[in-house]
């Protein structure tokens, strides 16, 4: 009877199918015995309850690593520290490999200076860090800790990086046989560099005059940066841009790219899906792996009573700089120097014109009297010192780099040991 209905009517006999289907269904339910009246040798599935309580003990289990991967919280034994930080090691040493390896490509592939690479994407790459660190601390309420990462990260992008770079460049040189030094062209001093002598120059003047409303815990500062000047110096970043674009151009036109070359942009434009993918991988290892070693190495610091105030002057101002150490050490390793050196430079003018400029738009930023009064004039100092140095010669020699590391140092241990301002 049932199928006679359901072959006479097909709507009917479509809903009375599925009605039956499902009444089956309830029936067979509600008939199979509750697991908890069988004896004990039927329990062969768990109960609701342990399942629930399985998937909770999950989620707390993602919820603790997954910080701990990223570089959110630190290990809390000794040997998982000592694991964790070898595996940052680990992570921005191989991924600044590949890092600096598809930077080299692009550079190939579009055939841009790998000088000009390093002044944008690369440095665009290495400082989006700094960038988002301090706008989430002039967010939430902490403008101070923007103007100290980003000036700070420009005093040890030079006297630390910069530093080492030509000492490293200088023994490896020595030892086959070669000119020391980092060369250094005149067009990348007299651009770029321009660029960054100008922005940090320009962060000088501004912070002296005009505090632009800035406050300090609920009282207006003496010194700061207004909005209008922030406004002026991300307008100079859009011409630094635009600057490094046309290089670009130039360059490929110089170069002479035959017709052939010309008419297989498909090609190039395939041929770049590889290295882009690497760089964008390789920066975020080496992003997180620096994550994960600044915060293990300052747990097992202040277990073992390492003053915060060195901490803050070492490891973190090593911390928020280690992608910039990262990429160009490697580069200078594997004979890209110019790749090294176009990441610091343009690394320092973004800094100021992006990171400072688009924290003191959204709010203005006090600017304390050491900043003022001992840390823009060291920054402005080693930078004068990078652009003079090699301005001759060509070259950052070995005595460059001990000299700017000098500088580097004694500013530290002055800011630790005997600042006044403190």
């Amino acid at each position: 009877m049932v199928s006679s209905v359901i072959i006479v009517g097909g709507g009917l006999g479509a809903t009375t199918r599925f009605g039956l289907t499902m009444d089956f269904r309830r029936r067979r339910c509600a008939e199979r015995p509750n697991p908890s009246n069988l004896p004990t040798r039927f329990h062969t599935v768990p109960p609701p309850s342990a399942c629930t309580t399985v998937t909770a003990d999950s989620l707390i289990l993602v919820a603790d690593i997954v910080p701990l991967l990223i570089g959110g919280k630190a290990a809390s034994s000794a040997i998982g520290l000592v694991v964790m930080i070898l595996a940052g090691m680990v992570a921005i040493t191989k991924g600044g490999d590949l890092f600096t390896d598809s930077s080299v490509e692009i550079a190939r592939i579009t055939h841009i200076p790998p000088v000009v690479v390093g002044a944008t994407i690369v440095s665009m790459a290495t400082s989006f860090p700094e960038f988002m660190v301090s706008l989430t601390g002039t967010l939430s309420g902490s403008a101070e800790f923007a103007v100290g990462n980003a000036i700070g990260s420009c005093l040890c992008n030079i006297g630390l990086i910069i530093g080492l770079c030509a000492i490293v460049r200088g023994v490896l040189a020595r030892r086959n046989g070669q000119q020391t030094g980092i060369a250094t062209g005149r067009d990348m001093l007299a651009g770029p560099g321009m660029f960054m002598l100008g922005s940090c120059v320009l962060l000088c003047l501004f912070s002296l005059f005009d505090a632009g409303g800035a406050m300090r815990a609920g009282k207006p500062t003496e010194f700061g940066l207004s909005r209008w000047q922030a406004a002026i110096l991300f307008i100079g970043m859009f011409w630094y841009l635009g600057y490094s674009i046309r290089m670009a151009r130039q360059a490929r036109y110089e170069m002479a790219i035959s017709n052939d070359a010309q008419q297989n942009a498909l090609s190039t434009r395939t041929a770049l899906i590889k290295p882009a993918v690497t760089f964008l991988v390789a920066s975020t290892i080496v992003v997180v792996g620096s994550r994960v070693l600044v915060c293990n190495g300052e747990e097992i610091a202040l277990r073992m009573g390492v003053p915060k105030l060195v901490l803050g002057l070492t490891l973190f101002a090593v911390g928020t700089s280690l992608p910039e150490l990262t990429i160009s050490l490697i580069a200078v390793l594997k004979g890209h120097a110019a790749l090294g050196i176009g990441n610091i430079i343009g690394s320092n003018v973004l800094n100021i014109c992006w990171v400072l400029a688009s924290c003191a738009l959204v709010k203005p930023l006090p600017i304390g009297r050491q900043t003022i009064l001992l840390d823009l004039p060291v920054t402005l100092l080693l930078t004068v010192m990078l652009l003079t140095f090699p301005w001759k010669s060509g070259r950052i020699t070995s005595l460059a780099g001990y000299v700017v590391l000098l500088v580097y140092v004694l500013h530290l241990g002055f800011i630790t040991l005997a600042n006044p301002f403190s």
